[in-house]
């Protein structure tokens, strides 16, 4: 929690000056989550993201799932699963993520989807099931965009339960698929963006309720990130 209350000061001030004037300013404004500040009081955004591949450099964003938690819960009402057009096209993962080209050539632009993301990012932390990938595609389409990258706090359950593991000493696989199983979730299908958004945010509330007393548990406990 140390680590991220630096960081998240550093890269606030260094890119607080390019993002003003831009879409962008508000989430610059952002303070630091504070380390006693309840699991049950705080906003929740998961997040998941389909592909053209997994390279940022040649593929696209082709979609992305969020909802909400809050108050311990998932917000059924707060889903949202936005398709993206891009002009590469679906690419060659269409076996993973079952968009083609006709799926996403009415789609919205990826500048209209990330307003709305930012709109919904406000005063949340955002989590992602193995966040870096996802981060790297959504960075990227903000520089693109924006000039900017986007300013958020970040939780990723894979690093939630490699943590756990190893306190375990075991290494087991953390695919979604299979960490949910573990806590005893049902399958779900997957590579759907908010599919699988709503599956990361069922296997973080297993994941916070295995640690015990969710009603009692801090964000101190969490290993938060700055973006």
């Amino acid at each position: 929690m140390v680590f991220y209350n630096i960081s998240h000061r550093f890269k606030r001030w260094a890119r607080k000056d390019k993002a003003q004037g831009t879409a962008l300013s508000g989430l610059y404004e952002q303070h630091p989550f504070s380390r006693t500040q309840l699991f049950c009081d705080t906003r929740f955004l998961v997040v998941d993201c389909e592909m053209s591949g997994l390279d940022p450099k040649k593929c696209d964003l082709l979609s992305i799932g969020w909802v909400l938690i809050e108050n311990g819960r998932i917000v059924n009402a707060s889903a949202k699963h936005l398709l993206i057009h891009t002009d590469k096209g679906a690419g060659d993962s269409i076996k993973i993520h079952g968009l083609h080209d006709s799926n996403i050539a009415g789609a919205k632009s990826v500048a209209a989807v990330l307003m709305l993301l930012m709109k919904q990012m406000q005063d949340c932390i955002v989590v992602f099931h193995h966040a870096p990938i996802d981060i790297r595609f959504i960075q990227k389409a903000t520089l693109e965009v924006f000039r900017c990258p986007l300013f958020f706090t970040s939780l990723d359950t894979m690093v939630l339960e490699k943590r756990r593991m190893q306190l375990q000493g075991k290494h087991h696989s953390l695919r979604l698929s299979e960490c949910r199983k573990r806590y005893g979730l049902a399958p779900v299908n997957q590579h759907n963006a908010l599919a699988d958004a709503r599956a990361t945010a069922e296997l973080l509330l297993a994941q916070m309720a295995y640690t015990g007393d969710v009603g009692t548990l801090k964000l101190g406990h969490l290993p938060l990130a700055a973006v």
